[in-house]
């Protein structure tokens, strides 16, 4: 989970001056406090390589320290360089015989590695000599060993223990929302995250947690209270910010998003996936000239994103600025030739303009791209019947029912039929669709209006809106 705030200037200036010594080989001294700064930042930025590099410098500097060499070990862990962090490991311990973090340390790597046995030795042993306020990363260390067993249920209840022996062990807080996931056992997690929260309303990753929970079991708007809360109690939380947005633009709170993006960028800086959700909800809430303008600031840091030009192209189209429009589309196309979306909008709007041609051509491309899809042959064959080509659509719905299938692909058939005048199979086709779906039926009259004045098809509808 990311928990970060824009940099401080001095603190960048600091990087920059260890980077530019580093570069020249100058002799870096740095306090241990500095050290562990530059070592976190880089473990943020995910440039591992460089925090390693850190490490030993520190290493070099604090050779009778354990606490670096821990560091280092647990960055080579994190890169895969597993018994180079274990010999690491046998390094500290000479330094520090019996420190409670190499132990643990080294019962994550032997259980990654699947030396359950090894790995229980030493958990079993520290368990008879260990004080009570150690007994949350204990119970933590053992989950990871549960892990790699697949002992899901064992792996949540170590991590209950280790989270009640002590409320602010984050990464066991961390690891139980995952534990939680591979359990399926939301209901449990919400009762569990709630007597946590009754004992320490603060806490902010029980709350994520709980909104996580809560979502889960379907229960979305007592999930965006609780995941609100997670940057309300921290407010450099990252995800809370994020995760609540993708649950208010689920169920369509756009404007509660907004105004929460727009304190995540006072934070945390620009981010164009949020400025991209941004524009999106400035569109779902009508403010078109407010999403243009977030979307061509979006494409002065990125002129080369296909998504910006197709959101783009929407906001066009929703102005039934159709030029525009198909010229946005045209530069999502170029940038990215394999999406079904971005050829149904263009299609749609040529077809806007009484360019047909290019519609049909822009309607097949989409089909091919998404043949499994029923609303892109569904928009295709309407468009067909509505320019008059009657057999040319039926043809098309013959090869869709090739790969997908649906009651609006049986409405458009059978208006497609009705119009060509045979009325006896269309009638067998329609009451094929009401069964399917009787809601899809709308779309009958969307395509021919005139058909609302057939006596024996409304009887039809009535007939099945009554069952």
């Amino acid at each position: 989970m990311e928990n970060r705030t824009k940099r401080d200037v001095s603190f960048l200036n600091l990087v920059t001056d260890f980077e530019t010594n580093f570069e020249q080989g100058n002799s870096i001294i740095y306090e241990e406090k500095t050290f562990l700064e530059i070592i976190r930042f880089y473990e943020e930025e995910l440039q591992y390589d460089k925090a390693i590099e850190v490490a030993d410098i520190a290493i070099g500097q604090y050779s009778f320290r354990s606490e670096f060499y821990i560091i280092k070990a647990r960055l080579l862990f994190q890169t895969n360089f597993h018994e180079e962090a274990l010999e690491l490991l046998c390094k500290a311990e000479k330094i520090s015989p019996y420190e409670h973090d190499i132990l643990l340390l080294k019962i994550r790597i032997l259980a990654f590695q699947g030396k359950v046995s090894d790995a229980k030795e030493i958990l079993e042993d520290m368990k008879a000599y260990v004080s009570s306020g150690d007994l949350s990363d204990l119970y933590l260390s053992e989950s990871y060993i549960n892990e790699f067993l697949q002992d899901y249920n064992s792996m949540y209840e170590n991590l209950t223990k280790a989270i009640i022996s002590d409320m602010s062990n984050e990464e066991a807080l961390e690891r139980i929302g995952f534990a939680v996931q591979l359990c399926k056992n939301f209901s449990q997690s919400i009762e569990f995250h709630k007597t946590i929260l009754n004992e320490d309303p603060f806490n902010y990753l029980g709350w994520y947690n709980l909104g996580h929970a809560l979502a889960c079991e379907g229960e979305y708007e007592a999930a965006i209270d609780a995941l609100e809360y997670s940057f309300i109690t921290e407010k450099n939380f990252e995800n809370g910010y994020l995760d609540c947005c993708d649950i208010c633009i689920q169920e369509k709170h756009f404007q509660r998003a907004f105004k929460i993006y727009e304190t995540y960028v006072e934070i945390f800086g620009i981010n164009e996936e949020v400025l991209i959700n941004m524009a999106e909800c400035e569109f779902q809430l009508g403010e078109l000239n407010k999403s243009r303008i977030l979307l061509n600031k979006l494409l002065k840091l990125d002129p080369y994103n296909d998504e910006v030009y197709f959101k783009l192209g929407l906001c066009y189209s929703k102005a039934e600025k159709w030029d525009k429009a198909i010229n946005a589309f045209h530069k999502a196309i170029t940038l990215e030739d394999k999406s079904e979306d971005y050829f149904l909008h263009i299609a749609h709007a040529h077809k806007a303009i009484g360019s047909y041609d290019k519609a049909e051509y822009f309607f097949s491309q989409a089909v091919e791209i998404g043949p499994e899809q029923s609303l892109y042959w569904r928009d295709y064959i309407s468009f067909l019947i509505k320019i008059g080509k009657k057999q040319e659509a039926l043809e098309v719905f013959e090869e869709a029912d090739n790969f997908t299938f649906g009651a609006d692909l049986l409405y458009c058939k059978a208006v497609a039929l009705y119009l060509n005048g045979d009325k006896q199979t269309a009638y067998q086709t329609f009451e094929e669709g009401l069964k399917e779906d009787f809601a899809e039926h709308k779309l009958i009259f969307e395509i021919e209006p005139e058909l609302m004045l057939d006596k024996d098809l409304i009887a039809m509808i009535a007939y099945y809106r009554e069952e």
